[in-house]
């Protein structure tokens, strides 16, 4: 916009002669309309996307900024932001004012989802705002998660690495989160299965179940599963029967079930038919007498 104004078609430049040392002030050219160039460039006034823009002593000028609460029922100005006075409620009361704000207590009353004024703690997932979660009381990996109870102080301990895991996500969420941990067992004070506790959550008696619960595709159609952060590598040693013959010579036959050999055999009789049938007419080697072609073919 500016070059338009001066007219300028043809930017002329001019080297300067620099006896200095410096390499690069050898090769340093200036424009011969830089003056007129600048001096539009200070007087260029428009409306922008972010506002009026306009250049006071070579500084942009920030503008004047609304503040809008935004929620259900559409938006609404709660006041402004001025480069001078910081947030204000009313522009005309605090123009003249000094002070610098920085709190949001200079602005307008906010409204929060559900047309309250009040500041949301953080997400509700249970009805009484605390979290119930469910963990499974095992006698075996207490590394993963532990269930440990103290009969002299009535307290029960909880502790393993899925339950550090679940704290330390806790503790990174940008609002506040309350829970409460409840040891899970059947009614009648055995341990229970992961699926009967899977169950529970399905159910509404937990929000969420914490410890070494394995993922799985029947599983994931009922619950949500964190992504995998450890591996158990559990592994089972289960007897070997039927190993007579396992030195025969002949066992390198077993994998050669009856339908692979009759599949074979077939395959066969039609790889000679084949060969039989585009030999035929041009090899004299399958002519003759019928006897005589089959014996040829196979």
């Amino acid at each position: 916009m500016a070059a338009e104004k001066v007219g300028i078609t043809n930017f002329r430049v001019q080297k300067i002669n620099n006896s200095g040392n410096s390499i690069g002030s050898k090769r340093l050219e200036v424009s011969q309309s830089g003056t007129e160039l600048v001096r539009e460039l200070s007087g260029t006034r428009f409306q922008g996307l972010l506002g009026d823009f306009s250049l006071i002593n070579k500084q942009l000028q920030s503008s004047t900024f609304q503040v809008v609460n935004v929620n259900d029922n559409g938006e609404r100005g709660i006041g402004y932001w001025t480069p001078k006075t910081g947030l204000v409620r009313n522009i005309k009361s605090d123009k003249n004012t000094s002070r610098h704000s920085t709190s949001n207590a200079s602005l307008g009353p906010f409204i929060w989802p559900e047309d309250t004024t009040s500041v949301p703690r953080g997400w509700q997932i249970s009805a009484n705002g605390t979290l119930r979660i469910g963990v499974p009381v095992k006698g075996a990996y207490d590394e993963l998660v532990s269930v440990k109870h103290d009969p002299s102080t009535n307290t029960t301990n909880i502790t393993g690495y899925c339950i550090d895991v679940f704290t330390a996500v806790i503790e990174v969420l940008p609002y506040f989160v309350p829970y409460e941990f409840h040891p899970f067992t059947r009614p009648d004070g055995t341990r229970a299965s992961y699926n009967y506790l899977l169950n529970q959550v399905i159910l509404g008696k937990y929000d969420a179940a914490v410890g070494d619960i394995t993922i799985r595709g029947n599983k994931s159609l009922f619950v949500d599963f964190t992504l995998p952060y450890t591996e158990a590598w559990v592994s089972m040693v289960v007897p070997f029967k039927g190993n007579t013959g396992a030195k025969n010579t002949w066992v390198f036959l077993k994998p050669l079930t009856w339908d692979l050999w009759a599949t074979s055999a077939c395959f066969f009789i039609f790889i000679g038919y084949v060969v039989w049938f585009l030999e035929h007419p041009i090899n004299k080697d399958f002519q003759g007498s019928l006897r005589h072609q089959i014996g040829t073919s196979f």
